[in-house]
């Protein structure tokens, strides 16, 4: 199956002991993609893989 969808980057300010002017970039994803790669509250864990143009995103299986 193969699906594309149009998102947007939402930054925002960092908090706590972040560096001052620091930004924290964030994408969402959609819960359908989450539900079917079987990502759960208790197994969340994903390897962000990029390679100069393209972020890929793989759920950990051990």
């Amino acid at each position: 199956m193969y699906e594309q969808r149009k998102a947007k980057v939402l930054f925002t300010t960092s908090g706590g002991t972040a560096s001052k002017g620091s930004v924290t970039n964030r994408i969402t994803i959609p819960t359908n993609w989450v539900k079917q790669m079987d990502i759960t509250k208790l197994d969340r864990e994903v390897t962000l893989t990029f390679d100069g143009e393209k972020i890929i995103i793989e759920k950990i299986t051990e």
